[in-house]
């Protein structure tokens, strides 16, 4: 008996000693989980914070955040438009057809005082800027369209007026104010572009924030994209002419 007992107490002990281990062990568990979820929540609110700073710090912070997309709008716009420059001197005829309809449209405006020449371009611009944003909710489809028709139509329409006064005339006539208007539209249809990835995610049920990011974009475009797009015009309308008497 004596044994007996000695092998119960031991057993006991044994027992006690398990389920201490135990518990620590589980201890450990949630403190780990818990820690998993701290980091988790500073990661999370991190993300939260840095979105909040881009938006304080403006431009260059919103940028950042949308760069791939305006990197996609970019590259569909030029590759239209060297598409559109090669296929108006395989398609003459073509080219023609489309520097008609681009005169019928846009040629009265020139015969129109400069000012009211300058709120045409400017308004003209940016509807079609907010528009591009706007219907990139329908899976970002209408921004890349938008984007690759324009750029073969200015591609058209370059290589024509080269062929008629020279590479120096059309560089001269699209840089100065190209080099504030097409980032202006290239980032409208890339706001446009990320909304429609966000449309996409939330149809295969991965978590957006939809709402949050349309509101962002449409404070971006009318505290950036809109005064940029003014200016624009601006030189547009009032600079470029002044230049290209000089050519």
């Amino acid at each position: 008996m004596g044994r007996e007992g000695d092998y119960d107490l031991q057993g006991k002990r044994a027992e006690v000693q398990l389920e201490t281990l135990e518990g620590e062990m589980e201890e450990k568990g949630y403190a780990a989980r818990e820690k998993e979820l701290s980091i988790t929540n500073v990661e999370a609110k991190k993300w939260s914070d840095n979105r909040g700073n881009s938006r304080i710090s403006g431009f260059t912070g919103y940028l950042h955040f949308i760069w791939p997309y305006v990197f996609i709008i970019t590259f569909v716009f030029f590759g239209s438009f060297l598409t559109g420059y090669a296929s108006a001197a395989s398609f003459p005829d073509m080219a023609d057809s489309l520097m008609k309809g681009f005169n019928s449209r846009f040629g009265p405006l020139l015969e129109m005082n400069p000012f009211y020449i300058m709120f045409a371009i400017f308004l003209n611009n940016a509807f079609v800027s907010l528009v591009s944003l706007i219907l990139g909710l329908a899976l970002g489809i209408l921004p890349i369209l938008f984007i690759a028709f324009n750029g073969y139509l200015v591609g058209v329409i370059s290589h024509i007026v080269a062929q008629q006064k020279g590479l120096l005339f059309i560089s001269l006539a699209l840089l100065p104010h190209g080099i504030v208007e097409l980032p202006m539209v290239f980032l409208s249809a890339g706001i446009g572009l990320r909304l429609g990835h966000q449309v996409f995610s939330a149809l295969l049920g991965r978590p957006t924030e939809i709402k949050r990011e349309f509101k962002e974009g449409l404070i971006f475009y009318f505290h950036w994209i809109v005064p940029l797009l003014f200016i624009a015009a601006i030189i547009e309308t009032f600079i470029t002419p002044l230049i290209l008497s000089f050519v």
